[in-house]
């Protein structure tokens, strides 16, 4: 089946950069709401992408809350 991106472009999408939806995350918590001992990331599942770039929807296992982080590592 062709896209219609494709058959206005003639040429195959890149999608490399999609990321695997309910993959681990860990993002940098700040110096600001973190204590002396705590760990400095935390764990997370990717839940999906926003239209504001380089931001992403993840889901905080450790609070069950889904909020948005833009500095993201992804274990795939």
């Amino acid at each position: 089946m062709i896209k219609p991106e494709e058959a206005f472009s003639g040429r195959k999408l890149d999608v490399s950069h999609f990321t695997i939806f309910r993959a681990s995350t860990y993002y940098h918590v700040s110096k600001d709401s973190m204590k002396k001992v705590e760990p400095t990331t935390e764990l997370g599942v990717f839940v999906g992408y926003i239209e504001t770039p380089h931001n992403y929807w993840v889901y905080l296992t450790s609070l069950r809350m889904t909020v948005v982080r833009r500095d993201l590592k992804f274990d795939e």
